[in-house]
């Protein structure tokens, strides 16, 4: 694998220059994005079609918080937040701690549709999860499976080369490793959330409320309404013996599946498994439906846009989202965790 070391921006475009798809990592705040816009924009200049992905779920520039985004710029440009969104994955959490193989597999679907819509040079803008063996894990999946022709690494004190050691020697991707921006400023955790709340509130600005059928509309995470519901009398003597309410139950396969208006306690879950000792028991909560981000997708799977989770009535199968997106297109839903303050 070549491997330089070059402080230089101006010789780091020169590589992508001859590099399809092209990887930037980095610590937080070590000027990624910075570094990102002036690249699509000399590529820009130079006549060449530039699409961006960004991969980072809590401060992204294309496509909402939560979402992995596939922007197709135009010269000139100044911020990357300027794109036309092209594609969205909704991963549903605006960090991949907990969620590493939907981010993972998220950037590699986006770079895929970056090259089915034929732009000359794709650039992958990561987060700044860098450190320990979470953002080693991270880094490392997403260069494995997306397989980048150029990785552009900015560092300070060489706290990347954990992630960056397995690909010497190798003959692909070539790495190229580049000095930070010394003029960055550190923001701060509640400037970064401020940040996210701000994004997702322009982003529903124009959102009206939807109500989706969900026999028509299925629901993938979690995924209900997948097994065969039981009667009401079951249902009735269910709720007897944990002494609580049961919003909704099915069973699939060896699995019951049971939605209760709190998680269950340790004795209820106990009780349900003496009555039940052959079937494995997941159990959901109104609060993991209630005022969360929700990825609306095509009949194709891919992600049409978001929408808040405003109620859901489990008998009727109808779930009601505040969205800019057109009902009628939405073919399936995702229910995230995070949720809109």
């Amino acid at each position: 694998m070549p491997v330089t070391t070059d402080p230089s921006w101006g010789a780091a475009v020169a590589r992508a220059a001859e590099a399809r798809v092209i990887f930037v990592i980095g610590e937080t705040d070590t000027g990624k994005t910075s570094f990102t816009t002036f690249l699509a924009d000399t590529l820009l200049r130079q006549g060449l079609s530039v699409g961006v992905v960004d991969a980072d779920l809590g401060q992204s520039d294309i496509g909402p918080p939560t979402t992995i985004g596939l922007g197709r710029l135009r010269p000139p440009v100044a911020r990357l937040a300027d794109a036309e969104v092209v594609g969205l994955y909704f991963v549903g959490s605006t960090s991949p701690q907990g969620h590493l193989l939907p981010t993972v597999l998220g950037t590699r679907l986006m770079v895929d549709k970056a090259r089915r819509l034929g732009f000359d040079r794709v650039i992958v803008d990561t987060s700044g999860l860098v450190q320990g063996e979470m953002g080693r894990l991270l880094k490392q999946h997403k260069i494995d499976l997306v397989d980048p022709d150029l990785v552009l690494c900015l560092q300070r004190n060489g706290e990347c080369e954990h992630i960056l050691r397995p690909y010497r020697g190798g003959t692909r991707p070539t790495v190229v490793r580049l000095a930070s921006s010394g003029a960055t400023r550190r923001r701060s955790p509640e400037e970064r959330r401020q940040h996210r709340e701000r994004s997702l509130q322009a982003y529903f600005a124009g959102a009206r409320p939807v109500s989706l059928d969900l026999t028509r509309v299925i629901v993938r995470h979690p995924p209900l309404y997948a097994g065969q519901p039981l009667p009401p009398r079951q249902v009735e003597e269910l709720a007897a013996v944990l002494d609580d309410m049961v919003l909704w139950v099915e069973r699939r396969g060896n699995e019951l599946v049971l939605v209760t208006p709190d998680p269950l306690k340790e004795p209820q879950l106990r009780l349900l498994q003496q009555r039940h000792e052959e079937l494995g028991v997941s159990n959901y909560s109104l609060d993991d439906f209630q005022g969360v981000l929700a990825g609306l997708d095509d009949a194709r799977r891919e992600t049409l846009g978001l929408g808040i989770v405003r109620s859901i009535d489990f008998a009727k199968q109808t779930l009601v989202v505040e969205t800019p997106v057109p009902d009628a297109e939405v073919a399936a839903v995702r229910l995230g965790r995070h949720k809109l303050r």
